[in-house]
This record gives structure tokens, C-alpha cells and sequence, in this order.
């Protein structure tokens, strides 16, 4: 269940970044960003209890806590204009991902 609203909120700051700088140029998504949700899974893995990982969890977990997570962070920081608020959507993003790995919804595992 976090997963999923943190996936959700993820897409709604994208498409309201997309949707505000439709007229600009394309900008690409720093790699410190990704490398950020990255570290984020790796601490959410840590802290639910280092459940074991399959193959199709770890997957959709990389792809939403990774790519999708980097993504929400250019564009938290992009429409704040703060850094901290770029880094902290990458690592909560990133952490929130990593619920993917459980057996069942966090609350009730």
C-alpha cells in the first residue's frame, strides 16, 4: 500500500512538472538523483527486514524506486526551486519502493 501512493504521487508531480514547463526545453534527470532512490531502496530493504527478494518484485521495485523516483525529484525540485526537496523526494521515493519486496501490504505483513 505505500508503495503504491508513493508511485501515485510520484506520476501526479510528474505530469504537474510536465504539464507547467510544456514549453521548455527538455532537461535531463541527474544520475545523483537516480543513484539517491537507488541508496533509498537499498535503506528500505534494510529497515522492513530484508525480506527475500524475487525476481518480478525486484524489478518493479528498481524501476519505481530508481527511475520513476529520479524522475518525481527533477520535477519536486525543478517546481520548488529547492535541492533538498529534489533529494528527499529520491530517497523517500526510493525507500517507499522497496515495500514492493513484501510478501503483503505493509500494514498488515
Amino acid at each position: 500500500m505505500i508503495a503504491i501512493a508513493a508511485v501515485l504521487a510520484d506520476i501526479v508531480l510528474i505530469l504537474t512538472h510536465r504539464v507547467r514547463t510544456s514549453s521548455e526545453p527538455v532537461e535531463s534527470t541527474p544520475w545523483r538523483h537516480m543513484a539517491a532512490g537507488l541508496a533509498g531502496c537499498a535503506a528500505g530493504w534494510l529497515v522492513i527486514g530484508r525480506p527475500h527478494i524475487v525476481w518480478d518484485d525486484l524489478s518493479l521495485t528498481l524501476i519505481c524506486g530508481v527511475v520513476l523516483a529520479s524522475e518525481a525529484a527533477h520535477a519536486a525540485r525543478s517546481l520548488s526551486g529547492r535541492t533538498w526537496a529534489g533529494w528527499t523526494t529520491a530517497c523517500v521515493s526510493g525507500a517507499a519502493a522497496a515495500t514492493w519486496l513484501l510478501p503483503g501490504p505493509m500494514p498488515f505483513s
